[in-house]
């Protein structure tokens, strides 16, 4: 009892800190003729620029952020590995390959033939990245992000030739460059996708909570791994074609947020799950808002802030961990 109520309380500071910096959100940016007092008073600038524009920008960050957050999550739970994210077991750069790769096949792709794309380049290689890393069976969990890195490198290299022989550079860099600057209405709907991969991971935390025991301990129990296994993979591949397409990477994050929250709330994945959301809605938030304000009128990329802090932080998660 005692624990559910500290854990409600963190829940709820974590649920003001997010209202509060919705607010700033919905409130900065350059465009002078909006404000939330004339939102009250039915100003129509000021509600056209918010549906047109503030509205989208941070439901975009509230889905994307919470979504890698917990694709994080997954890949440490199935992994059983505490650095394993999209952006260190080479699945974004996957994405990035995916969506060249429609672009090779058919020239003008539609959004839909690029996300599917991605999707499936991403399941691929990361299911291929999973049985690497088993088979390699490394003692040091520190080495995962280093064999990643290679990984993501080789797959990049496959992604450069294809974008420099076809011209599409300015296209791969924009994509690297995680930005919601450009986020408004009718350029973002397809993120709502990722309200079902957040409820399928809701539905099954309690087998995902069992997975974190092991492949062994699950067995035992009666758990079907590898399916469970697959559909983590599939949420993960998911999530990571969808953000890429519409908002580019975000490093880091799926990393640093779920270690983040095992420092004040245990490792039990349904207890964390929520507030695993919360934090990385909390850290892109504040991270975007920052973008907004450092050269403002102007912005810089969202990816550039979270870069920066979530660099610092794993470097600081690795030493802890070699420390450990």
């Amino acid at each position: 009892m005692v624990i559910r109520r500290g854990c409600m309380k963190k829940k709820c500071i974590l649920w003001v800190i997010v209202v509060l910096l919705i607010m700033l959100s919905l409130a900065i940016g350059s465009n002078r003729q909006f404000s939330l007092f004339g939102l009250f008073q039915g100003q129509h600038k000021s509600w056209e620029l918010f549906w047109e524009s503030r509205l989208p920008r941070t439901l975009a960050i509230i889905l994307a952020s919470s979504a890698i957050s917990l694709s994080g999550l997954l890949m440490q739970t199935i992994s059983q590995n505490p650095y394993a994210a999209p952006s260190t077991t080479g699945t974004t750069e996957a994405a990035q390959l995916g969506i060249l790769s429609s672009l090779f096949f058919f020239g003008k792709a539609t959004l839909f033939q690029k996300m599917s794309f991605a999707f499936i380049s991403s399941l691929l290689f990361t299911s291929l990245f999973i049985q690497v890393i088993r088979r390699l069976k490394f003692k040091e969990k520190w080495v995962l992000p280093l064999v990643g890195l290679i990984y993501s490198g080789i797959i990049g290299s496959f992604a450069e030739t294809i974008a420099f022989r076809f011209n599409l550079t300015q296209s791969m860099t924009s994509w690297n460059q995680g930005s919601f600057s450009m986020i408004q209405r009718h350029q973002y709907e397809w993120l709502f996708l990722l309200v079902f991969v957040l409820l399928v991971v809701r539905w099954y935390s309690n087998t995902f909570s069992i997975m974190a025991l092991g492949e062994d301990t699950s067995r035992t129990l009666g758990l079907s791994y590898q399916t469970m296994e697959t559909l983590a993979l599939v949420l993960v591949s998911l999530t990571s074609a969808i953000t890429m397409i519409t908002v580019g990477a975000l490093p880091f994050l799926g990393v640093i947020v779920p270690n983040l929250v095992r420092q004040f709330a245990g490792d039990f994945f349904k207890n964390t799950l929520s507030l695993v959301m919360l934090v990385g809605m909390i850290l892109v938030l504040a991270c975007d808002i920052v973008a907004r304000l450092v050269i403002w009128p102007y912005e810089v990329s969202v990816s550039l802030i979270l870069g920066v802090i979530g660099t610092l932080v794993f470097l600081m998660l690795i030493w802890k961990g070699k420390d450990a």
